[in-house]
């Protein structure tokens, strides 16, 4: 689908170019066949291409500009690309002609200071843009530093600091060197830790501290000394002592933050991206966001070593008091759900009380524009006005995947179907269990179904495909549902079209085979194991005992 994408995009760009040129142009046709990548044309009106498994640049109107004999190519860095050819790397301008010889076993790119690193023989030396050598091919590793102003490199497993004129500038004295983008560099030498600024003197003595990160965007970095955590500025004020257990920077949804939390004899403090307190002695917590008074907050929701509940801002500002035994996410909302007591309602992000915590139940999802609640064993739906919209007439309704604001699945008097938000029937009621979204199902266009504990498959609109009357039923795919009546098994399309007879007491295909999930299956008759294809034809007449084992492994899906 990326390369489609990708494709599509240059067929746009084409178009584009058609019509700002005259109409001579428009007659012109453009096979994107050939091409099996195209990255989007550059600044310099250049597109990345491979065609089979050569690599070159087109222009916009498919003009060879770098010709496709390169096993690997790269986009370009400061001018040059580089390019593979006969197992060795060197490097192109624009015109594609070779400015640097291909002689290296690997290459790293252009950095703005106009130097690469390049390897042979597993060794590293960095070259200039015109091929010159300023760091000898010698060296076990090398890297440069966030703004190419200092280089690194390692001789005897000890790290070494270099201009990036090539000049050796300090000894190879240090096990350790991290760059930080905005602050001082860490160093570890003699397994002490040290800071250093970039002309390379010592500002954080190396010893001071244990442990020592390199120092974020913020400037601050977390420090360790006698197994005690802290954190320090660049001046080495300690913005938090060195009086925790640990701490880490504080984990978001997705991510870490800028933000950091001190663990000590079993709770936890926060502190914000300045090192400012926020809260102390607390069990848990997480971050969101949420509404108030029109506006978009962040907040944290803590729990203390009661276990309950509350909510504060990010100065630590109580929001929502610690009383409840659970509170869901903001997500950005001003409304959430709370449980206390076993009960469910609904707050804003100020702890207003806009639905009655008395309910058994209530599902919020911010993407749909109503709640479902379920109280004393009945389920209905509100809007966000929390208004009726539909009766507490049902035992539960859960929204379909397929169309989770306009139809539900629900229950009454014990039998699944789906209604519309209005109660309108869509599937009758009759069924025992009625599936919603499954992960390897047939899509979204069915429900599987059991009734009187029998298995089958209908579709959203209710039309029986495969009729409950199987035992089990197991889906592979659109060609492939196995389905088992009176204890034989049989295979079926998912138009119920009959792909292989009810005549085995086994079959199962190998479905972590995608060359044979079905098309290939083991079956047992009378006793005896052997493998047929999707014909029902035999193809061997035994199995071994490994495929024997990973028959009964498959078998245990339609139990």
């Amino acid at each position: 689908m990326a390369n489609e994408r990708i494709i599509l995009y240059f067929f746009f760009l084409l178009f584009l170019s058609c019509n700002k040129n005259d109409t001579t142009n428009q007659s012109k046709t453009y096979n994107l066949d050939k091409y099996s990548f195209l990255n989007p044309i550059d600044e310099e009106g250049m597109i990345y291409a491979q065609k089979g498994n050569k690599y070159g640049y087109i222009d916009i109107d498919q003009n060879i500009i770098i010709p496709f004999i390169y096993d690997e190519l790269s986009l370009f860095s400061e001018g040059l690309a580089s390019a593979k050819i006969n197992g060795k790397y060197g490097f192109l301008n624009r015109k594609g002609k070779k400015i640097i010889d291909f002689q290296f076993d690997e290459v790293d790119g252009f950095y703005q200071s106009g130097l690469a690193i390049v390897q042979k023989n597993n060794k590293y030396g960095i070259i200039t843009q015109k091929g010159t050598f300023i760091i000898p091919i010698v060296y076990e590793n090398i890297f440069l530093s966030e703004k190419d102003s200092l280089i690194c490199i390692s001789k005897n497993k000890k790290w070494a600091f270099f201009s990036k004129k090539g000049k050796q500038v300090t000894n190879f004295i240090y096990d350790q060197i991290t760059f930080s983008k905005k602050s001082l560099i860490l160093i570890k030498k003699d397994k002490k830790i040290g800071y250093l600024d970039s002309n390379l003197t010592e500002k954080i003595p190396i010893g001071k501290y244990d442990y020592g990160t390199p120092f974020n965007n913020n400037g601050l970095a977390i420090v360790s000394k006698k197994n005690r955590f802290g954190v320090i500025n660049n001046k080495d004020f300690q913005v938090i002592k060195t009086e925790f257990d640990s701490i880490g920077y504080l984990q978001e949804e997705y991510s870490d933050s800028d933000c950091f939390v001190g663990f000590k004899n079993d709770k936890l403090t926060l502190f914000d991206q300045k090192g400012n307190l926020i809260i102390e002695g607390i069990k848990d917590y997480f971050k969101d966001v949420c509404r108030l008074n029109n506006k978009v907050k962040t907040i944290y929701q803590i729990q203390k070593g009661n276990g309950l509940s509350g909510v504060i801002d990010e100065k630590g500002k109580v929001l929502i008091p610690v009383i409840y035994d659970e509170i869901n996410r903001f997500r950005g909302d001003s409304v959430t759900t709370v449980m206390s007591k076993n009960k469910y309602g609904l707050i804003k992000s100020n702890n207003e009380i806009v639905y009655p915590i008395n309910n058994d139940w209530i599902l919020r999802d911010r993407d749909l524009d109503f709640y479902i609640v379920k109280k004393n064993d009945k389920a209905g739906i509100i809007n966000k006005n929390l208004l009726p919209v539909l009766d507490f007439n049902y035992q539960d309704i859960s929204p379909c995947h397929y169309n989770p604001k306009n139809l539900f699945i629900a229950k009454k008097n014990d039998k699944y179907g789906v209604i519309g938000l209005r109660g309108d029937i869509i599937i009758p009621f009759e069924y025992d269990e009625l599936s919603n979204w499954v992960e390897y199902g047939p899509g979204s266009n069915y429900h599987f179904v059991t009734k009187n504990n029998k298995k089958g498959l209908i579709t959203k609109g209710g039309k029986t495909i495969i009729p409950p009357v199987y035992d089990e039923l197991r889906f592979i795919n659109d060609q492939t549902i196995i389905l088992a009546k009176n204890q034989k098994f049989g295979v079926v399309t998912i138009k119920n079209t009959l792909v292989i007879p009810f005549d085995y007491s086994k079959i199962c295909t190998e479905t972590f085979n995608l060359n044979l999930k079905g098309k290939e299956f083991y079956v047992q008759k009378n006793g005896k194991a052997f493998v047929i294809d999707n014909k029902n034809k035999m193809i061997r007449n035994k199995i071994s005992a490994k495929e024997k084992e990973l028959m009964n492994f498959e078998m245990k899906f339609l139990k």
